[in-house]
């Protein structure tokens, strides 16, 4: 499976980038990342949901 197209990709990338976000000192800079760690789960439910067969969503 591609990377991108696995939830655990997402799910790794918002944890790696909320860690990331912990060793800023300066307010701006945390909270940009943690924005992006936020970004990074509605990509990871976007692959989630696209992992559901088309038969089970209706």
């Amino acid at each position: 499976m591609t990377d991108v197209l696995d939830p655990r990709h997402w799910q790794e990338r918002a944890e790696r980038t909320r860690d990331k976000a912990e060793q800023f000192s300066m307010r701006h800079s945390r909270d940009r990342l943690l924005k992006i760690a936020e970004e990074y789960d509605r990509l990871a439910e976007r692959a989630a949901e696209r992992l559901v067969p088309a038969t089970e969503s209706v």
